[in-house]
């Protein structure tokens, strides 16, 4: 059986271990992930013409894409431009959006070798 004091250094001993994962894991968590977008997740906006996504950190333009899509899945436009001075973004020139919903998708690699997906989706509304 655990006195008082083995006890208390074992919990010591837990703690210490879970707070050194925590700045172990830190730089493993710095993935470049989206953190605004032009248009913006759920916007309602005049028809775009481009999009521009902003990340967390530095990406790599040559070997990541961009997409937008109709609900269906059918792409529109494809692609990704950085800019030596913009590291952190990349933009898609649009074509000419009708109205209604358009998905932007993205598989980007992170300068920290990391692969980030997702998606969203923007309306265009009608003039």
């Amino acid at each position: 059986m655990l006195d008082k004091r083995k006890g208390f250094s074992l919990s010591r001993a837990t703690a210490t271990a879970m707070l050194g994962l925590l700045f172990v894991s830190g730089p493993a968590l710095a993935h470049s992930f989206l953190v605004d977008a032009n248009p913006s997740s759920k916007d309602h906006v005049a028809a775009p013409k481009s999009v521009r996504l902003k990340f967390g950190g530095g990406v790599e333009p040559a070997y990541s894409k961009l997409t937008i899509e109709t609900p269906d899945g059918k792409v529109l436009a494809q692609g990704a431009v950085g800019k030596p001075e913009s590291p952190r973004e990349l933009t898609l020139d649009a074509p000419e959006l009708a109205p209604g919903r358009y998905i932007v998708r993205y598989r980007v690699l992170s300068t920290d070798g990391h692969i980030v997906e997702g998606n969203y989706d923007f309306t265009v509304d009608g003039k």
